[in-house]
C-alpha cells in the first residue's frame, strides 16, 4: 500500500484511513504524509536521536512516538533499528472523543513515552491486532478505526499514569477544567448541573464552552467519556458486563446494555466478542 496517498488507499479499501509499515528508517521518518498523524513503536534500537520543535530525544528500545502535522521531526535511527509505524488519516481524530482528541492535539506536549515491559507488549499486541485486520481476507475498516482508537486511549493513560490526570489539562481553561473534572466524576456523576457548579458557571455557559471547545455538549462529553472507559474494561479485563456496569455507575445491566448500544451500535458483548476475536 502507498505510505503516502490516502486516495489511493480508499480507493482500495472504502473508509480505511491507516497504512501500517513493519519497517522503518530515518528517510521514511522524516518523511510526514499531508493530512495524518503518525504513531511510531520502537522495537530494538540503540543510539541515535530525533529531533522536535519541543526536545531532542536519545533513542531507545521500546520507545512509542506520537508525531503530529505542522511540527518538527528530524530522525538519526541507526541502520540496524527495529520498529513499525501507523500512518493515520486525521479525518480518525474526529471520531476520537474529547479526551483522545486533546492527547493527539497540537496542545499536548508528550509525544515519546519510554514504556516499561508491560506497556510495550500492550502497545505490540495493538499494532499486530491492527496489522491482521488490515492484512486479512476480509476487511472491516470500523474494527480497524476501533484499533486505533483503542491504541490511542492506551496512550493517553499511559500518559495519564506517568504525569497525572491533569497532565493534558490547560487550567487556565474552563473547558480544560471540565474536562479534568470529568476524568475525576464521571463514573458517579452523569449530570451537567454537577459539573457546572464545580466550575461556578452556568450549566447554559458550560455548553457554550463545552461546544467552543469539543464541538459536541457537555453531556455528549460525560457520555463518550463512559463509553470510553467502557470499551477499555470490556476490551481489556475480565470483570463480567455486569461488574462493569455497576462500575461505571448504572444501576442495573439492562440500562447499561441500553446506553453502550444507543452510542455505539453494539450490545456490550458482541462487542467484546468482536475484539477478543481480532
Amino acid at each position: 500500500m502507498p505510505h503516502d496517498n490516502f486516495k489511493t488507499l480508499k480507493d482500495q479499501i472504502k473508509d480505511v484511513y491507516v497504512v501500517y509499515q513493519d519497517t522503518i528508517s530515518s528517510s521514511e521518518l522524516n518523511r510526514f504524509p499531508d493530512h495524518s498523524f503518525t504513531i511510531i513503536l520502537l522495537d530494538d534500537c540503540e543510539k541515535g536521536n530525533c529531533v522536535t520543535d519541543i526536545d531532542t530525544y536519545i533513542l531507545n528500545s521500546r520507545q512509542l512516538f506520537v508525531h503530529l502535522p505542522n511540527r518538527k521531526y528530524i530522525w538519526d535511527l541507526p541502520s540496524n533499528a527495529s520498529g513499525r509505524r501507523l500512518i493515520i488519516n486525521d479525518s480518525i481524530l474526529e471520531t476520537f472523543s474529547p479526551t483522545l482528541k486533546h492527547t493527539f492535539s497540537p496542545h499536548s506536549t508528550y509525544e515519546m513515552i519510554q514504556s516499561n515491559e508491560e506497556a510495550y507488549e500492550k502497545f505490540s499486541m495493538e499494532f499486530d491486532a491492527i496489522r491482521k485486520e488490515i492484512h486479512s481476507e476480509m476487511v472491516f475498516p470500523e474494527l480497524i478505526n476501533a484499533r486505533v482508537r483503542l491504541l490511542a486511549l492506551m496512550i493517553n493513560l499511559w500518559i495519564e499514569q506517568m504525569y497525572g490526570k491533569s497532565a493534558l489539562s490547560d487550567h487556565n481553561n474552563p473547558a480544560f477544567r471540565f474536562h479534568e473534572l470529568v476524568e475525576t466524576y464521571y463514573k458517579t456523576q452523569k449530570s451537567v448541573a454537577f459539573y457546572a457548579e464545580k466550575l461556578c458557571i452556568t450549566p447554559n455557559y458550560l455548553g457554550v464552552l463545552c461546544r467552543k471547545q469539543y464541538k459536541i455538549s457537555p453531556l455528549e462529553f460525560i457520555k463518550q467519556r463512559i463509553v470510553l472507559e467502557a470499551k477499555k474494561l470490556l476490551h481489556s479485563s475480565n470483570k463480567s458486563i455486569k461488574e462493569i456496569a455497576f462500575e461505571l455507575g448504572f444501576n442495573n445491566f439492562s440500562h447499561f446494555s441500553y446506553f453502550f448500544r444507543t452510542q455505539t451500535g453494539w450490545t456490550p458483548k458482541n462487542y467484546r466478542i468482536t475484539m477478543d476475536k481480532s
